[in-house]
């Protein structure tokens, strides 16, 4: 915006062939680096560090979502945008609820995004990373220069926590990291130590970002000029999934760049649906626990509850069981290929054979009737 509004002074002042109308600046970039170099230290960087490792400790070392393809064993920066708008309504519901609770409409939405990724990876311990202007000096407001610090926001959700009370403390939890925000993300990756993964970023891997700057499409300049937007397409992405997100007066605006070699499209545009729905929900119901809110759609939920579960089989005489209906087979043709994997092939005597062993290790292990035994299978 600063650099737009200057070009602008400049393009209607050359045109009409007067000099620069812009000021001398009060200090240069240099003067803020000078000054952050020369404040950020000693006491002050300590005090600053120990609300961050506070904040920070304990924290997981990943958020494992789950994913449509296996993590490379390096991080790849390879990206898309998903994008979707929603209506006015939302928008203001959203900022209804701000108001009542004297947050602000980031906080709300970054407390959705967060109750989004618990629903998803099951983890009740979430860290996001944001951005933040870092021009905390009026003599920066008019300064071009990269002032942009990287905050780590850590919310806890509780089994029985309502939206309202995850709200209220992420908006602690925010107003704390701005009061704490000079810290570079660099020093406190280096001060912190976490366990680091070439597979992924260090204390996050997901990202929100708000735009609420001023200027957009349809902007007039001085001197006749019209300036309009336009949208590039990205093929990076610099972590797992940012969701970028925009109040336009008209609606919700929202841009999920994610990482090509973790998500499918169709599973980002999922995601945004589902970031919606949930939306729609707490504006209608604050007070609803963060782990009952609706996720899905009608249509959604029609699919999962009847066209999945597909058709229930009639019973059989005597009400057999599965593994009994195989040892059956197995009896009357054991020599017969039941498993063929990779090149590996498998009678139906073998199968039944390593069934019966397995069962008699888990037996060993105290399994019984009615145990539940968790199966991990490619």
């Amino acid at each position: 915006d600063v650099l737009v509004r200057e070009v602008g002074a400049l393009y209607s002042a050359y045109a009409a062939g007067r000099a620069s109308p812009l000021p001398e600046l009060e200090v240069q970039y240099a003067d803020y680096a000078a000054w952050q170099r020369g404040w950020l230290k000693g006491t002050v960087l300590e005090a600053q560090l120990s609300w961050w490792r506070q904040q920070l400790e304990g924290a997981p070392h990943a958020l494992e979502l789950p994913t449509d393809r296996p993590r490379p064993a390096t991080q790849s920066f390879r990206g898309a945008r998903s994008a979707i708008q929603w209506p006015r309504a939302l928008e203001e519901g959203v900022a209804a609820l701000a108001r009542q609770e004297g947050a602000t409409p980031f906080m709300v939405l970054l407390t959705a995004w967060q109750v989004l990724l618990a629903r998803y990876s099951g983890q009740q311990d979430i860290s996001v990373g944001t951005p933040i202007a870092g021009r905390n000096r009026t003599e920066l407001e008019g300064l071009i220069g990269f002032f942009v610090n990287t905050l780590v926001l850590r919310t806890k959700l509780d089994e029985g926590a309502s939206f309202r009370q995850v709200l209220r403390q992420v908006r602690e939890t925010t107003l704390g990291a701005y009061a704490h925000q000079e810290v570079p993300f660099e020093k406190l990756v280096e001060e912190l130590k976490p366990e680091r993964d070439l597979s992924r970023s260090p204390l996050f891997q997901v990202m929100f970002t708000m735009q609420n700057t001023p200027g957009g499409s349809g902007e007039a300049l001085p001197g006749g000029l019209v300036l309009s937007l336009v949208e590039t397409e990205g093929t990076t992405a610099k972590f797992d999934l940012t969701l970028g997100m925009a109040e336009t007066g008209r609606g919700l605006a929202a841009s999920l760049e994610y990482n090509t070699d973790l998500y499918d499209a169709e599973t980002a545009q999922r995601l945004l649906g589902h970031l919606g729905t949930l939306l729609g929900a707490i504006t209608r119901n604050a007070d609803a626990g963060v782990w009952a809110l609706p996720l899905l759609e009608t249509e959604e939920r029609q699919q999962v509850l009847k066209r999945f579960a597909g058709e229930v089989a009639p019973e059989r005489e005597g009400a057999e069981t599965l593994h009994g209906l195989f040892a059956s087979q197995a009896a009357k043709t054991p020599g017969a290929l039941a498993v063929v994997h990779e090149g590996a092939e498998l009678t139906y005597a073998q199968v039944e054979a390593r069934a019966n062993q397995l069962a008699r290790h888990l037996r060993t292990l105290g399994v019984g009737e009615e145990s539940r035994v968790g199966v991990c299978v490619e």
